[in-house]
């Protein structure tokens, strides 16, 4: 179980948004168990989330289904979904780590969470979802730092090119000026080049690019 680490290393980690299904399979919360079952079959999902005038109230689920409509041998053309569906829903932010969908799924016992904000539905996120985008080990603060120091890297070596050119191919500096220049340009690149690599990644998702 991914135990809560720094608030440094949790920004290092992928948000819910980014690994939540989006749009969200829902069905009305007055359809038949069998319309939602059909609703399931069509769209090839194991859940269904229940709207109640555009506002989700609870989720159907195949456990539901077996649970509380065949264990009780309910007609499934008669029962309506609102009757057997799981609620209330165990929800989270798009802007929340995975860890924390992780850690709340792990403690209430759920395999998914409803992704919700200010009250509009976003999405969904499953443990499946999680398990095929991201490995156990992205988890691990020791591979987090290596990912930090991978793109510190990255940065380091594509600025310092840019710098150089720039610099001496451009502007025509001479080279002992550049490399006292430099210095102080690479430590800052060094200490900042990771932040603004996941700052770079947060700005892309906010203005969609």
């Amino acid at each position: 179980m991914p135990r809560k680490g720094s608030p440094f290393l949790e920004l290092l980690l992928p948000k819910t948004r980014e690994v939540m299904s989006s749009p969200v399979v829902t069905v009305r919360s007055e359809v038949s168990v069998m319309d939602a079952l059909e609703v399931m079959t069509r769209d090839r999902v194991g859940s269904v989330v229940v709207l109640d005038d555009e506002e989700p109230v609870g989720i159907f689920t195949r456990r539901d289904l077996m649970n509380r409509v065949m264990k009780t041998n309910a007609d499934p053309g008669k029962t309506r979904v609102k009757e057997v569906m799981s609620k209330p829903l165990i929800m989270i932010e798009p802007g929340e780590p995975i860890s924390t969908a992780v850690r709340r799924m792990q403690q209430l016992g759920v395999a998914r969470l409803v992704v919700v904000e200010k009250g509009r539905l976003r999405g969904i996120i499953t443990q499946t979802d999680i398990r095929l985008k991201f490995s156990r080990g992205y988890y691990s603060y020791r591979l987090l730092a290596k990912k930090f120091a991978v793109d510190t890297l990255a940065y380091v070596t594509f600025w310092s090119g840019v710098s150089y050119v720039i610099s001496i191919l451009i502007v025509g500096i001479e080279w002992d000026k550049y490399v006292a220049s430099s210095a102080i340009g690479f430590v800052v690149t060094i200490l900042l080049g990771g932040p603004f690599g996941r700052y770079l990644d947060i700005f892309r998702q906010k203005f969609h690019v």
